[in-house]
């Protein structure tokens, strides 16, 4: 068994898929898989001492050079090992259990990384900030209150004017333009092409599922958003969703 760490609590109400968008990505990897698993939610006050409990790595350096520690983190009962960051979680599941369907084929490593990273900042980033203001409304006053104790109120409570807010989508709106325009001719919505999703689509996905809840699936503002990019943007969520047994 599985054990995913989630952040929490949180007031959204699909619970099957997580709070976190990166958790997503493992939840839509997990479940493509047939590997069975659980969720723990991990207040953010406790991410840190929850990971060094079960001697989970940190992912990343704070500003003072301390190590940080972030969801998600599995724990997997079979073999014992520990893993943390989302697409370090990936390349394990695939070397872990060969006889699943790989989410990191042989030869798209380095791709798929920086296709990762490159969507964060060009793509998730815009949106959290745009976002914020609603975000805030689905979260519980717990989880808020640590948001602001370990993200900061720059982050939690970002002061944008309604243009600066426009501007915002519009970067996010112009980068899935582009990113149509590079799929070209290729048919279907997955990233690699054929009818396989690989944890690229996952990435996509995990962030497009996480917009569509906070805004709701019958909004106005998620119909913007699943038509862009030629309606691929909706496309794809639908058929990661098919995929992974969660349509």
């Amino acid at each position: 068994m599985i054990t995913l760490y989630d952040a929490g609590p949180t007031l959204y109400s699909d619970k099957t898929l997580g709070f976190s968008p990166f958790v997503k990505m493992i939840i839509f990897t997990l479940r493509y898989k047939n590997l069975p698993y659980k969720i723990i939610e991990v207040g953010y006050d406790e991410i840190e001492s929850t990971a060094k409990s079960i001697g989970a790595p940190p992912t990343r350096s704070k500003p003072d050079g301390s190590p940080k520690y972030t969801l998600p983190i599995i724990q997997d009962s079979t073999t014992g090992k520990v893993v943390s960051d989302s697409f370090k979680i990936a390349v394990y599941l695939d070397q872990t259990y060969p006889d699943t369907p790989k989410v990191v084929p042989d030869g798209t490593l380095v791709l798929q990384s920086v296709f990762a990273d490159t969507l964060f900042k060009h793509y998730v980033y815009p949106v959290f900030l745009a976002s914020r203001q609603v975000i805030n409304t689905l979260l519980g006053e717990e989880t808020l209150a640590a948001q602001l104790r370990i993200l900061g109120d720059e982050f939690v409570n970002p002061k944008l004017s309604p243009e600066e807010e426009k501007q915002e989508w519009g970067k996010v709106e112009a980068s899935f333009e582009f990113l149509g325009k590079a799929y070209g001719e290729q048919k279907g919505p997955f990233v690699m092409g054929g009818d396989k999703p690989t944890f690229a689509d996952f990435v996509v996905a995990g962030f497009l599922v996480f917009l569509r809840e906070t805004y709701g699936k019958d909004s106005e503002k998620w119909k913007e958003v699943s038509g862009w990019a030629g309606g691929r943007v909706g496309a794809l969520c639908s058929e990661v969703l098919l995929k992974c047994g969660l349509a």
